[in-house]
């Protein structure tokens, strides 16, 4: 616990480094206003016992401990506006981090995770990370208080005092050793189920118009229901098994205090009354003791449970901490800006995925500036993997990818090492699209602000695109909402929303990977004439599965045995 409490505290921002000192702080007021207002019972107690008579002192001892009550609850209370405002702004400061690492992290990393797994990772995880950091604090508090009732009650019950809170201290122990693995296990399964369950509805959500016309859906909402079960059947046993704590205890400690009145009931009767004050003052304490020993258990188990939340964030923050430092390092390279009069030029470019999956071997190829190039080749033969190489997304083990005079692989030019901006010069359209659920306008001028959106610009692009007829005939222009991923609006109007995106940016070079494959052969070829045309000498790389698309190029490439082979 105290190395994943160090950790976390450590990766906290200077604002929340001060938060969770406060809270201890706080934290540490609390308990020690109980174990003042408690003792004064006590000692009120002895005091009444004594003299068996209640004097003006009591009364006013009496008096002092409730205000000191109402004092206590305006306490708690900002404590926990404290400990709220810790939480969530400290959860939304690690989100930030791993929000940018899910943009800047290598294209190999990104594609290990799913987008559930994405969604869990910025928004669950960070947030139980946080809840450990309390539970630690709190865990460490309340070991504190249990330790102060321990004395409490060894000032009460002498030597039957100190060996009942040794006995106490072995049954807490054997309790969280007994369910700590349990809790370790259902927080590991706990979040697998919750992405598996989240990923279903999410497919039923993305498979709508199929799902709706599914003759037989049952096999969809198998998956679900299995996911689910499981998800539930877990929160279920996390949960009873919490209870089971709670009332294992309370019943322990119930069943000593009967036979303990069994016993004083036994002794005759002038020794009995003596015992009754002391056997009553013993189990007030051991009972008010429960719930801190309880919510020491219930801490340590609950870090348990987010023990894997833990994990994930660590080594995604880890590899966040090695961009930070690669963008430090490199903080002194000469920066350079890109030109595009040259072209693109690949030499002996080998890459394979593992030892055994190789896609180039000793490739190469060039694409002229001003020209139309189409890559053309079966599924699975690389297309896609070479636009990846060619837009720096994914590092060949050999080989040179130049852009003029500068090579983004050994990033170096004629006079050195040297960084570049590939996207001042390059627009990229996917073979997925992604389109947000806002409106057309916010769509294609997706990487700027809306107080900067020239819709001049914007409608420039849609015409471009082929789209724009479309779009003046709805119902709020350029302005209209297009729903998640654009469910309002046609496959190719979608794919044609995505083009004038890529239009909008300035560039040098359009890269299409299958960008018109939605689009009908017409529609396809007045897309590419209305680019070239307003465009002028743009270069314009595309892969395609249409051939009469490709002819349309100036120049033809076919992927075959690892190599480029030029065909027009």
């Amino acid at each position: 616990m105290t190395a994943t409490f160090r950790y976390l505290i450590g990766i906290l921002e200077e604002e929340e480094q001060r938060g969770w000192k406060v809270l201890l702080l706080l934290n540490l007021i609390s308990p020690v206003l109980d174990l003042f207002s408690f003792s004064l019972i006590i000692y009120i107690v002895n005091i009444v016992v004594r003299e068996q008579h209640v004097s003006q002192q009591t009364v006013a001892f009496t008096v002092f401990m409730s205000i000191m009550m109402i004092v206590k609850g305006l306490f708690d209370l900002y404590k926990c506006k404290v400990q709220s405002r810790f939480v969530y702004d400290g959860s939304h400061k690690i989100s930030m981090k791993l929000y940018e690492l899910l943009m800047k992290e290598k294209l190999m990393h990104h594609n290990q995770k799913s987008q559930m797994q994405a969604v869990a990772l910025v928004r669950n995880d960070t947030l139980n990370c946080m809840n450990i950091i309390i539970d630690s604090v709190e865990v460490r508090v309340n070991i504190f208080t249990l330790f102060g009732f321990y004395m409490v009650l060894i000032y009460v019950s002498k030597w039957f005092g100190a060996i009942s809170s040794i006995l106490f201290t072995l049954f807490m122990i054997g309790i969280f050793f007994y369910y700590r693995l349990q809790m370790n296990t259902y927080g590991k399964r706990s979040r697998a189920y919750m992405i598996k369950t989240n990923a279903q509805i999410t497919v039923a959500f993305g498979n709508f118009k199929e799902m709706k016309l599914a003759d037989d859906p049952e096999a969809v909402l198998h998956k679900y229901r299995d996911a689910s079960m499981e998800y539930a059947a877990i929160q279920r046993d996390y949960q009873m098994n919490k209870s089971i704590v709670s009332v294992v205890m309370q019943n322990c400690i119930m069943t000593v205090a009967y036979i303990a009145v069994i016993c004083i009931l036994l002794e005759p009767r002038e020794k009995a009354s003596v015992l009754i004050v002391s056997m009553a003052m013993y189990f007030t304490i051991l009972i008010r003791m429960l719930p801190i020993a309880y919510r020491i258990i219930f801490g340590l188990n609950q870090i348990e449970f987010c023990r894997k939340s833990y994990e994930v964030v660590k080594q995604e923050l880890n590899e966040y901490e090695k961009i930070k430092k690669t963008e430090k390092a490199e903080e002194n390279i000469r920066r350079r800006d890109l030109t595009f009069r040259k072209g693109i030029s690949i030499r002996n470019l080998t890459f394979a995925y593992t030892d055994r999956v190789r896609i180039f071997d000793g490739a190469e190829i060039d694409i002229p500036a001003g020209y139309s190039v189409a890559v053309i080749g079966t599924s699975g033969i690389g297309k896609t993997t070479f636009l990846d190489l060619i837009l720096g997304l994914l590092e060949p083990q050999s080989g040179n990818i130049i852009y003029d005079d500068y090579d983004i692989v050994t990033h170096t030019d004629a006079n050195g090492t040297c960084k570049a901006d590939l996207g001042k010069i390059v627009s990229y359209i996917p073979q997925t699209v992604f389109l947000n659920g806002e409106t057309i306008k916010n769509n294609v001028a997706f990487f700027v602000d809306e107080d900067r959106i020239d819709e001049v610009k914007v409608i420039e692009c849609l015409k471009c695109a082929q789209v724009w007829e479309d779009v003046k005939r709805m119902p709020e222009g350029i302005d209209t909402l297009i729903g998640e991923n654009g469910t309002t609006i046609s496959g190719g109007q979608r794919q044609r929303i995505a083009m004038a995106r890529a239009l909008y940016k300035d560039f040098e070079i359009l890269i299409m990977d299958e960008a018109t494959a939605a689009l009908d052969m017409e529609t396809e070829k007045a897309v590419i004439d209305s680019i070239r045309q307003v465009k002028g000498s743009k270069t314009i790389l595309l892969v395609t599965h249409h051939m009469s698309l490709a002819n349309e190029c100036d120049m033809v490439y076919k992927i075959e045995n690892m190599k480029f082979v030029r065909m027009k």
